[in-house]
């Protein structure tokens, strides 16, 4: 099989699991709520990521799909919350949960969310060892993303950020679901304790590429393209990967230049684009591009672990993705 084409089938049995977890909740109004962004699509590359790294070793990917409508579930609850603290009003061209439906629904949604991840979990038709294991790791992913939320808005109260805790903050709030995707499918699948570590680290590594790519699309893409509004990192202050090397790259007068907008909310599009302009002189974006790519290409060497060539190739060419999509 190769990768996304020939998934297209698994990705529907994916949606339609992930639709019917929400069957659960007697109440409509809050069933709604909870299927608001999944209804409206998606790659699904977390629960698809856990079904082929099951496969990889020789396991049933249909065994791996609760775990990865488990970590779906958690990706959306918090998106959820995230736009509450973000206050945004719009995603991917759609209202907020919040917006929608307002907040206390919007909070209640991911709660429900978060509760759901974990018992899907402990119904999956897997041995009890197995199960302990993935609800420990849905249990540390969630930790780790509250902590790298936690960072992010810290971050942006901040005038100098480090590349070091850029590349901290995304492995947890970013980079932790795809690991756990791909460490989860693994001991699904019957994977060695060493095969599953070297999955843990090609996950984490695309993660990492994923989060830093997604940061120059937001620069470099359309709107349409992206299908989310572009220049938004600018905007709110983000201090992504390509910010931090352009402040310790850029010199007066550009710097204050581009620092008057940094975090400027009522910034007028003529602004922005200056902005991301600045970023492009000095080298800021290619850079990041560049270290995407690095990520990946380690990411790939992991898969020495995995022993089927076809099964390796298909899961370099879901590596290749990430940096390949344009939205």
């Amino acid at each position: 099989m190769a990768f996304p084409d020939d998934y297209k089938e698994r990705i529907v049995v994916i949606n339609e699991r992930l639709m019917q977890s929400f069957e659960a909740m007697d109440s409509v109004n809050l069933r709604a709520a909870m299927a608001h962004y999944p209804a409206a699509g998606g790659k699904r590359l977390r629960p698809l990521l856990a079904t082929m790294t099951c496969e990889a070793f020789g396991g049933n990917p249909d065994s791996a799909i609760p775990f990865g409508v488990a970590l779906e579930l958690i990706h959306n609850f918090t998106l959820v919350h995230d736009d509450v603290m973000d206050e945004d009003d719009t995603r991917r061209g759609m209202k907020t949960v919040h917006h929608e439906f307002g907040v206390p629904e919007a909070i209640l949604a991911g709660d429900a969310m978060f509760a759901r991840a974990f018992e899907i979990v402990l119904d999956s038709d897997i041995d009890a060892p197995c199960i302990v294991k993935l609800v420990e790791i849905l249990a540390r992913s969630v930790r780790l993303l509250a902590d790298g939320q936690q960072m992010d808005l810290d971050f942006e109260d901040r005038d100098v950020v480090s590349p070091e805790e850029y590349l901290e903050m995304i492995e947890r709030k970013t980079a932790v679901l795809y690991s756990a995707a791909a460490q989860g499918g693994s001991i699904v699948g019957g994977a060695s304790e060493t095969q599953q570590e070297a999955l843990f680290e090609y996950g984490r590594l695309i993660g990492l590429g994923f989060q830093i790519w997604d940061d120059v699309l937001d620069l470099r893409s359309t709107q349409e393209a992206f299908g989310k509004p572009v220049l938004n990192d600018i905007r709110n202050g983000k201090k992504t990967l390509i910010v931090v090397h352009a402040i310790d790259a850029m010199k007066p007068p550009q710097k204050d230049e581009f620092m008057a907008v940094l975090g400027k909310k009522d910034a007028t599009e003529e602004e922005l684009k200056k902005a991301r302009d600045l970023l492009e002189d000095v080298g800021s974006v290619d850079y990041a591009s560049r270290i995407a790519s690095e990520f990946v290409a380690k990411a790939k060497d992991e898969l020495l672990a995995v022993k089927d060539d076809g099964h390796r190739e298909i899961l370099a060419s879901f590596a290749d993705f990430m940096l390949a999509r344009q939205s």
